[in-house]
């Protein structure tokens, strides 16, 4: 059984929330997120920076057991 790597799923699940605050900030402006959305801008990278290391924390396991 593979184990699950942590970091990846939290910085995919960033990347979503991020993606879904860009989407929403641009085409349908929710008022109630109107303070949420000046922080896009972190969460964003920030998710794409914590997936990347969980992908090169599991890239790196792959390699080493070849």
């Amino acid at each position: 059984m593979e184990k699950k790597n942590t970091l990846e799923i939290i910085g995919f699940t960033l990347i979503i929330i991020g993606a879904l605050f860009f989407i929403s900030k641009n085409y349908y402006i929710i008022e109630a997120l109107s303070s949420v959305y000046e922080s896009r801008d972190i969460i964003l990278p920030l998710g794409l920076f914590i997936w990347d290391i969980g992908y090169m924390k599991k890239a790196k396991e792959m390699k080493a057991e070849f």
